[in-house]
């Protein structure tokens, strides 16, 4: 169950009952404002993320940096792509996009959600390779990069392939719907029950014992045995253990956001369109939260949003020069001075520019 499957649940049960406006419009108020601020959160701050990876040399320069790229890529693919469903439900319509859309989309949708899940399983193995088996490798090079990049994406486009070959325009009652069109049951149930165990049980068996793995080597005693220059070594570590950390959050979130809808779907339970709506708002916070999970777990993230933040706030007051304008402006120049002389001011100024040099890429 993901979210076409919610979608076409929704256009059909429009179209079986023979109206427009079969909800209330509290349902369009609150769940417009639901997917929007997440839709919005989420392709605002992956931009953000994309921007930030690719203007810093530093972190190009680094396999994990890549992919996470790649995520936030496709995590804003799967956003932008599912916001003409979101559009169609909260104006209460069937489908009106052109008729030759209803594959593209559908398989851009699949395509973006599978790139983001099998990214995460690449970026869980790297992460154990370059821990678990420092010796043989600290970090994917150049070339395996790429190649595991290149291969995430085509494995990706063969798993959605079906949306694409098998998903078309239906029209019932003169209402035009988006759905499977010549695939029927029971190899329907099969792909269905075949997209589970990809997208969600083998990832989470696999992802849930590399980062158990991962936790024991950092956290535990074998963590310290390797240590040849003591304090260049706790560095690595302690920075190893905020990475770790970093995605192992936006693991969980993955797997938290997206249990409840396959619950759902291998129970076969007819929930009530609220609820189905609900957990599709759910799956879509997956995509929305990786940027807030980075900036919050990782200090370069942060220094760019706050550079961005009081770049936005300068051209604000150089626009309208009267808002940053109070009484305590008008101070004593001779104080002022004083003040710029302080021990304490070029301290603080001081430490804030070595900081900023000396700041370290993910590992």
């Amino acid at each position: 169950m993901n979210a076409t499957d919610v979608v076409n649940l929704f256009h059909r049960h429009q179209i079986e009952n023979n109206c427009m406006a079969c909800y209330a419009k509290i349902y369009t108020i609150i769940f417009g404002a639901l997917w929007g601020a997440i839709i919005s959160a989420g392709i605002i701050g992956n931009i953000f993320i994309i921007f930030v990876i690719l203007m810093d040399k530093k972190l190009m320069s680094s396999s994990v940096n890549q992919f996470l790229l790649n995520l936030a890529i496709a995590d804003l693919g799967n956003l932008f792509f599912c916001t003409p469903d979101v559009l169609m439900i909260l104006i209460d319509r069937a489908w009106i996009l052109p008729d030759f859309s209803c594959n593209f989309v559908r398989f851009l949708q699949e395509y973006f959600l599978y790139a983001s899940v099998l990214l995460q399983m690449a970026i869980g193995v790297e992460r154990f390779l370059a821990i678990c088996s420092p010796m043989r490798m600290q970090r994917f090079s150049t070339k395996t990069t790429v190649l595991v990049l290149g291969g995430v994406w085509c494995v990706a486009a063969c798993f959605a392939s079906p949306y694409f070959l098998f998903q078309g325009i239906l029209i019932h009652r003169n209402f035009k719907y988006c759905a499977w069109k010549k695939l029927h049951n029971p190899w329907k149930d099969y792909f269905k029950n075949f997209e589970v165990v990809v997208l969600y049980a083998f990832p989470l068996i696999l992802l849930t014992t590399l980062y158990s793995i991962m936790c024991r080597v950092l956290w535990g005693n074998r963590g310290e045995q390797n240590i040849a220059n003591q304090n260049q070594q706790e560095a690595i570590l302690k920075l190893r253990r905020s990475v770790v950390k970093m995605l192992i959050i936006s693991m969980l979130l993955y797997f938290l956001c997206y249990t409840p809808i396959q619950i759902l779907h291998l129970l076969k339970y007819a929930a009530p369109i609220w609820l189905r709506l609900l957990l599709n708002g759910l799956s879509f916070t997956s995509s929305a939260s990786n940027p807030i999970v980075y900036i919050i777990c990782c200090r370069h993230f942060r220094l760019r949003l706050r550079d961005l933040l009081a770049s936005i706030s300068n051209c604000c007051f150089w626009m309208f020069p009267n808002i940053g304008r109070t009484e305590y402006e008008c101070v004593d120049e001779a104080m002022t001075t004083k003040l710029s002389r302080s021990p304490y001011v070029s301290f603080r100024s001081s430490r804030r520019q070595t900081s900023r040099h000396n700041l370290s890429t993910l590992l």
